[in-house]
């Protein structure tokens, strides 16, 4: 990547527009080209994912040594392992022979990693164990201590979430996520026993630009008696489209943005709905102000900039039936610039009852599994936003996104970050695009 002497990427597109005329946070503008645009596509790929900490997995998904699980970091083939010492490792999924994927299987657990071209195996902590006909090769030249897989650069858990980046000048984890820790703990670490992951994540692809699906859990609150009308004629949602404004939207930090909003005055609606079982564990892993967010919210959507989203929300899982609560995580992996293929995880605490972890799944599949109600109004939103997005006319004009610009931060909010009052407005989708500029336009970002 060419750098000026400010610390600036080349800002030109191949026609001579500059990056920077597409984004103005302040102003509430975002241009259309943004989307479906195959140039902008790999500028992303070369500038954010290649750079920032990409979401991989969970710990509990690699219970075992050798337990494996196949995954992309940005756009690339990975394979997460545990070793037979207990240590999560990642590694480039490709062979040092000719390229070809070692761990084919979506999950397996294995004793060795074994290519099915031509036999080399290598041990589950990546080293190259046996090659076929070794000794056919000069004295010398198949130092096998030097053709073990090829490690993802940096790899760091949080909270069991695992991720990675392939930059080494990428800051450590836990100062890339920032003020997010504080938000992430009131769902991943809230229990004794922390959270896992209910079976295999769901996987599909989607026809759309990535940035439509996480703009859409930057804290998109008001789309809801919209988009998804079907469900309030089903008595899914409380009939009044204001019920759900109220609350908070957070800028926590770089980019890393959620909402927060409050149940009716029901003390079901206290702790996101979760357990009371659960509650002296919330009293010892949080400190007074996390836990008097969880007490006194119901449901929270967010994003950690880039694509891994979160939802801790209260849904009906049948007509008519109780609500109930659930943790969703969700990663949006750019394909091409036109496709994105979803992981969606269920988590559960650990700790959590058996009746509620079989309602909360229900929950879960109905409303926003793939086949889920929710699910297939936001696809089809998606889609066609990306078609449209893609047109010379559409492109000539702006997208608006100014939506309770006129309020101001509330200086009373107890949590890190900026929180302004409300949980409709764009406030958040623009922190998210403000991110994506800086990380398209910047050498270091993180450091901007």
């Amino acid at each position: 990547m060419a750098v000026n002497p400010a610390g600036l990427l080349d800002l030109s597109l191949a026609d001579g527009v500059e990056l920077t005329q597409l984004i103005d946070e302040p102003g509430a503008h975002i241009s259309r080209r943004i989307y479906g645009n195959d140039e902008i596509f790999e500028l992303e790929q070369d500038r954010i994912f290649r750079r920032a900490w990409n979401f991989l997995g969970h710990v509990s998904e690699l219970p075992n040594p050798g337990d494996y699980v196949t995954r992309d970091l940005a756009g690339e083939p990975v394979v997460l392992i545990r070793g037979d010492d207990g240590e999560i490792r990642a590694f480039l999924n490709s062979c040092r022979h000719r390229g070809m994927r070692v761990c084919r299987a979506d999950r397996d657990n294995v004793s060795y990693m074994r290519c099915v071209y031509h036999g080399w195996s290598y041990s589950r902590s990546g080293d190259l164990v046996t090659a076929f006909a070794e000794e056919l090769y000069d004295p010398g030249r198949l130092r096998k201590e030097e053709l073990g897989l090829i490690p993802v650069t940096q790899v760091a858990i949080y909270r069991g979430v695992i991720f990675g980046t392939w930059d080494a000048e990428a800051p450590p984890l836990e100062e890339y996520l920032g003020d997010m820790r504080f938000y992430l703990d009131l769902f991943l670490g809230r229990t004794d026993g922390g959270t896992e992951v209910v079976g295999a994540p769901q996987v599909w692809d989607v026809s759309t630009d990535w940035k439509f699906c996480a703009d859409n859990f930057t804290g998109d609150n008001f789309h809801l008696y919209t988009a998804h009308g079907s469900v309030v004629d089903l008595g899914m949602l409380p009939p009044d489209p204001m019920s759900l404004s109220y609350g908070y939207l957070v800028r926590a930090q770089g980019g890393h943005v959620l909402h927060l909003v409050p149940g009716p005055p029901d003390p079901s609606f206290e702790y996101f709905g979760l357990p009371r079982d659960l509650v002296p564990q919330f009293e010892r892993n949080l400190d007074s102000v996390q836990l008097g967010l969880l007490k006194d919210h119901a449901w929270s959507v967010g994003t950690v900039f880039p694509n891994l989203s979160f939802m801790q929300v209260m849904v009906q899982g049948d007509i008519g039936g109780p609500n109930v609560t659930f943790l969703s995580l969700r990663a949006w992996m750019p394909t091409s610039a036109t496709t994105t293929r979803v992981f969606s995880y269920l988590l559960l605490d650990r700790d959590a009852p058996e009746q509620f972890r079989r309602d909360s799944y229900e929950a879960y599949v109905r409303t926003f599994g793939p086949s889920g109600i929710f699910e297939q109004d936001d696809m089809e939103n998606w889609e066609d936003c990306t078609r449209v997005n893609k047109g010379k006319i559409a492109q000539r004009h702006g997208l608006h996104h100014g939506m309770g610009l006129h309020l101001e931060p509330d200086p009373s909010f107890p949590g890190p970050g900026q929180a302004w009052p409300g949980s409709y407005g764009e406030r958040t989708q623009l922190s998210f695009y403000g991110e994506w500029l800086k990380w398209m336009t910047h050498e270091r970002p993180w450091a901007s």
